[in-house]
């Protein structure tokens, strides 16, 4: 059976505000369509087509707009959260025999699926964490003196970090390990977790700017043809 992917998309999207008032996170548009269904046509252009949602605002939005999937020739079903249960609470509700990925519903990634779930099938490790290059560059010259008193300035420079790119491989035993609200790092700190690298493209789309960067950027990514 094809591997499951479950999509985290309850959050309100506070750094949103005010366009997350009228709308949950995952259906602010990029491009033409929103966010949640950019996300998951991605998935579905790697026959990965089967789908759990995770919603809790405004989920109503989210299930009239996608239904059971059909439209967009794949099957999606539902857990809707009460009230909020962190990042991750959610996933006590998932029933499956084998690893699923978890996504967050503002990542939009060029991630070869195929060769993440075969990287943490040989890794021998409970789950396999996706990481984004995140970098940063200090706006002034950053001075570094050294015991003689002399003093060298690096200009300006970039700061490289890894970071968590919101997209998991978990094992099918996670969700047992679940009781009540939950947050990811949380969740991983349970586990053994090796990891993978994203090469391409990677965006977290929570604030403004990432927003605006998507809609002209992510459309013109779809358009290219895979290398």
């Amino acid at each position: 059976m094809e591997p499951l992917v479950v999509i985290m998309a309850g959050g309100r999207g506070l750094r949103l505000h005010p366009l997350t008032d009228s709308a949950p996170k995952p259906m602010l548009r990029v491009g033409d369509k929103p966010l949640l269904e950019t996300i998951i046509e991605g998935f579905a252009r790697q026959d990965l087509k089967r789908f759990v949602l995770a919603v809790h605002y405004r989920h109503q939005l989210i299930e009239d707009y996608f239904g059971d999937g059909d439209r967009l020739g794949v099957r999606i079903k539902y857990i809707r959260e009460t009230e909020p249960l962190g990042t991750a609470g959610a996933l006590r509700e998932v029933r499956t025999d084998q690893s699923f990925i978890v996504s967050n519903a503002d990542i939009i990634a060029d991630v070869d699926y195929t060769d993440l779930l075969r990287v943490h099938a040989v890794s021998g490790k409970d789950a396999t964490a996706c990481l984004g290059l995140h970098q940063q560059q200090i706006p002034f010259g950053v001075a570094e003196v050294r015991e003689d008193g002399t003093l060298t300035v690096r200009e300006k420079p970039i700061e490289n970090f890894n970071v968590l790119a919101g997209i998991y491989v978990l094992p099918e035993w996670a969700p047992s390990t679940v009781q009540g609200p939950t947050d990811m790092p949380d969740l991983l700190a349970r586990m053994k977790v090796g990891t993978y690298a994203i090469r391409g493209f990677w965006m977290d789309v929570g604030h403004f700017e990432s927003l605006a960067i998507a809609h002209f950027d992510w459309s013109l990514r779809l358009a290219r043809p895979a290398a």
